[in-house]
């Protein structure tokens, strides 16, 4: 008679009674698990302990299966596995309060996310709770997955975390468990300043990764709370400061001592000097990629700056409080490899310095700039902003090589709203890009134009353009309309503060207008607006104002040749 063969032959005891498991031998499973336990430690001990006490279960043997689970707590107190053991066989012996009592502790001793099982742990303890208790009110929190729980907590602002900390244990651990609930310091609800102990134990509860920090003035965070900051967090990143008020000396003490700042934005309330800034780029010049500053105090008078060779820098914001002498030349040479300039309110020389050196650069904004000649610009603009600088024009040839000089194929949006451009400027301008079908939005408003003659002679016609803006252009409806007309594929318009009726809002919804502006366009009835809301337009209108300095200067005597 053959014998049989051994199906388990090769394998450790721990896979033998995992076998004997299924086959529903749960005593000889429990001789395998127990020669498993004796040969085991750590993880493979706690297995070993945990399947022995399934075995005793199916035995209903409760008392040797709870010792096992207690060992496996004792083991590991800070897994989910002996607690779900323990709780289970507690409640099959009937024992469901105490069965509780082991899952409550086991939530507490189990940090969230630490294991797959803690979920698991969760669920049952509240429906036991839900069951014995049908009344009493239950943590919404505690039946979200955890998942979801960090997601709702994640929306909160700072102040209210800080709240929610005090509202109940489970909660308290549920905001403490993720270190990525508290990466970004954001101080901008805050009513009164920021304790250092607050700071620290904010700091603590993310590990020590902030990477942002969003910095209100009315937090009173001072030299030693920002270098506490930039000291200990290592991944810090971003820095915003935020309100209004003097910023100078905090910076430039703390900044050096971030070592990973990428971005650092100063809001336009945020008065800073040109020295700060200076010293602010100089300390963080091989990690920044971008910098914003929105109310600069300088000279008038000094034109150099002495800007550090910035190299990682992508994207560079200036704003001046006022008109503030700046050598363009000296800064370009300083940031190669910006995308990104926006330089407003500044008093650029008057014959400006060539701009070609800013190879990569596809946005530039030289807004309120007192230009009266257009530099000589990079080829790979995409967006070129100019405008409110009344005297600058491209209409009279600076260069020899004029014909090849600012060729833009690129460009996709060009603003000279508030300039003397003339239609032959402005052509010259767009030419390659209307060729390459490349440009879209065009800002044309603000300026004094023919009010005869062909519109072509005036205004580029570009199929590619599907938002424009002619506001407060000094033309009547018919020829506002021709212009118009140029562009067949238009979807946003603005012609806020111009002549136009009713009947030009009509034919802009016919031609297949989205979205119009229509802010201060005396001509038009609420009627016109809401038929074209009806139409399913979105249409921006506030009532005119009589006190805007364009409609002073529209309806003044000089301007009033241009209506009448």
């Amino acid at each position: 008679m053959a014998q049989p063969r051994d199906i388990d032959g090769g394998k450790g005891p721990l896979e033998r009674g995992r076998r004997q498991y299924q086959l529903k031998e749960y005593k000889k499973a429990i001789s395998f698990f127990t020669e498993a336990i004796e040969m085991s430690s750590d993880n493979l001990l706690l297995t070993a302990w945990d399947h022995r006490a399934a075995c005793y279960e199916k035995l209903q043997q409760y008392q040797p299966a709870l010792k096992d689970a207690k060992r496996m707590i004792d083991l590991k107190p800070e897994c989910s596995k002996g607690y779900l053991r323990c709780g289970k066989v507690l409640q099959l012996k009937g024992e469901n309060e105490l069965a509780m009592k082991i899952y409550e502790r086991g939530l507490k001793k189990v940090k969230i996310g630490a294991d797959n099982e803690r979920a698991l742990l969760q669920t049952i303890y509240n429906k036991m709770r839900l069951a014995l208790d049908p009344g009493k009110t239950l943590d919404p929190l505690e039946f979200l997955p955890l998942e979801l729980a960090q997601m709702v907590c994640q929306h909160l602002a700072m102040r209210d975390k800080v709240v929610c900390l005090a509202v109940s244990k489970s909660w308290k651990r549920l905001l403490e468990s993720s270190h990525k609930l508290w990466t970004t310091l954001d101080t901008t609800t805050a009513s009164k300043p920021i304790n250092q102990n607050s700071l620290r134990a904010y700091v603590r509860r993310s590990n020590y990764t902030l990477e942002r920090a969003l910095i209100s003035q009315k937090a009173r965070l001072d030299t030693q709370k920002i270098t506490y900051l930039t000291k200990h967090c290592k991944k810090l990143r971003h820095i915003d400061i935020l309100g209004h008020g003097i910023i100078g000396d905090s910076l430039t003490a703390s900044i050096p001592h971030a070592k990973s700042l990428a971005t650092i934005n100063v809001s336009k309330n945020c008065l800073i000097t040109v020295s700060a800034i200076r010293e602010i780029l100089k300390a963080c010049k091989e990690t920044l990629a971008e910098a914003s500053f929105l109310r600069v105090k300088g000279n008038r008078t000094q034109w150099s700056v002495g800007w550090p060779r910035l190299d990682k820098l992508r994207s560079l914001s200036l704003r001046a409080e006022e008109e503030l002498s700046l050598d363009i030349a000296e800064l370009v040479g300083a940031t190669p490899n910006l995308r990104s300039v926006a330089l407003n309110n500044w008093k650029l020389p008057v014959v400006p310095a060539g701009l070609e050196a800013w190879a990569h650069l596809e946005y530039l904004d030289l807004s309120d700039s007192q230009m009266v000649l257009l530099p000589r610009l990079p080829p790979n603009l995409k967006h070129l902003i100019l405008k409110d600088n009344p005297h600058l024009d491209l209409q009279v040839p600076r260069y020899d090589d004029e014909e090849e000089v600012n060729k833009l194929p690129l460009l996709e949006t060009l603003d000279i709203s508030g300039t003397a451009f003339t239609g032959e400027g402005i052509k010259r301008l767009t030419q390659e890009s209307i060729k390459l079908k490349n440009l879209k939005a065009l800002s044309l408003g603000l300026r004094i134009t023919a009010t005869v003659g062909s519109v072509t002679e005036e205004y580029p016609s570009a199929d590619s353009v599907t938002a424009l803006s002619l506001s407060h252009l000094l033309i009547w409806e018919k020829r506002l309309l021709e212009v118009v007309s140029l562009y067949p594929n238009l979807t946003r318009l603005d012609v806020s503060g111009t002549k136009i009726t009713g009947v030009a809002v009509k034919e802009f919804v016919k031609r297949g207008i989205k979205w119009l502006k229509l802010n201060d366009c005396r001509e038009i009835s609420i009627d016109a607006v809401e038929w074209a809301r009806g139409q399913g337009v979105e249409v921006e209108y506030l009532f005119p104002s009589q006190t805007t300095s364009v409609k002073a200067f529209r309806d003044s005597s000089f301007a009033g040749a241009f209506w009448h």
